[in-house]
């Protein structure tokens, strides 16, 4: 439990109080071996003779803004009926991220582009902090355990750094131990969208059967499974199949089956060791048409120019998460790799003007 006693309880007053609620004390402390931004807590005053809310702010970071959920947790606190047992007690300590809440604005709520790169990450272990910040804070996250921030030969051009997805053996379909699966909102309601990045397969990847990479969404993404009424969902994904073909996985109205479409690039297999760009625009049919579109291009080229798709049957579902979703599959043993799988992402954009 983090300890502030009486000696340095003023001279941290003194020298660093922070803006707050009325009724919060907010103190700054040095401890760089503190993983979180900040901590709330109630800390028995001496020179008051009463209990305190307190937050502290670590390592030289900004007071959080009014709607962050450590507020709340403060106003809850009750003060208890009774004298510290000891010097510097605290009570119900509690340490926050500070964007462990994100507001769901993105440069995209302003009609400008998404960037995400992984270059201010963390290297090793790809931790929550990062996350939240790269993808304006997921409701949830599969797979993070697999995920790393790479540098050196591994990154692009090998500079910089790159996520760098671990596909254990043995494992196939969408869980916590087989894919790595999170669904920002990208901060808009569109009808169409730009979005690109890149991604490389090692030279030793074993393509299998087949798997996914990321794409776009409504807010609630048919994904799983059973064919779109136009109502209730759809989706655009990249895939790969065996021997490296590639493709768009397409979750639309008018699919011929139970599971997604499947609409191949006009392209070679897709080379192993080699950093790839897809770059891809969708654009949403208008209500009571078959006009949607789908546009690909890898590595500069056009692949895939699809027309005459139905998404939707209203004006509704709109564009409106990035599907971040990486795993081999469909689902069962014959599409698991025998082997610890690596693949690498770097460098998403998302926009809503041609880039």
């Amino acid at each position: 439990m983090e300890k502030i006693y009486f000696s340095c309880w003023l001279f941290l007053l003194s020298s660093a109080v922070l803006a707050g609620q009325p009724d919060v004390r907010t103190i700054a402390m040095n401890n760089p071996e503190q993983p979180f931004e900040m901590a709330a807590k109630m800390q028995w005053n001496p020179h008051d003779q009463q209990w305190d809310k307190v937050l502290v702010v670590y390592n030289g970071n900004p007071s959080p803004p009014p709607n962050h959920p450590v507020w709340a947790y403060l106003g809850d606190l009750q003060a208890p009926q009774r004298a510290p047992v000891k010097e510097g007690e605290n009570l119900y300590y509690k340490p926050f991220h500070l964007n462990a809440y994100c507001e769901g604005n993105t440069p995209l709520t302003s009609g400008k582009p998404v960037y995400i790169s992984f270059d201010k990450d963390r290297l090793g272990q790809y931790v929550e902090k990062d996350y939240f910040r790269d993808w304006n804070c997921p409701g949830w996250g599969m797979g993070l355990d697999n995920v790393t921030i790479v540098n050196g030969r591994e990154a692009r051009n090998g500079q910089g750094q790159a996520l760098r997805i671990q596909l254990p053996k043995g494992s196939s379909g969408c869980h916590d131990e087989a894919c790595a699966n999170w669904k920002p909102h990208i901060g808009a309601q569109l009808d169409s969208m730009y979005y690109s990045y890149w991604f490389k397969f090692p030279d030793n990847f074993d393509f299998v059967l087949g798997g996914k990479l990321p794409g776009i969404g409504n807010l609630d993404a048919r994904a799983g499974g059973g064919k779109p009424t136009g109502r209730d969902g759809w989706s655009v994904r990249a895939m790969w199949v065996k021997d490296g073909k590639a493709g768009q996985y397409v979750y639309h109205m008018d699919q011929p089956g139970y599971f997604g479409d499947f609409f191949e690039w006009d392209a070679p297999p897709l080379e192993k060791g080699k950093w790839h760009q897809v770059k891809t625009f969708v654009r949403l049919n208008t209500p009571g048409k078959r006009d949607g579109i789908i546009t690909t291009w890898l590595d500069g080229k056009e692949v895939l120019n699809k027309h005459g798709l139905r998404f939707r049957l209203g004006s509704d579902l709109k564009i409106e998460r990035f599907l971040f979703s990486v795993f081999f599959g469909g689902t069962g043993p014959e599409w698991a790799p025998s082997r610890d799988m690596l693949l690498y992402l770097d460098d998403f954009t998302l926009s809503a003007t041609r880039m």
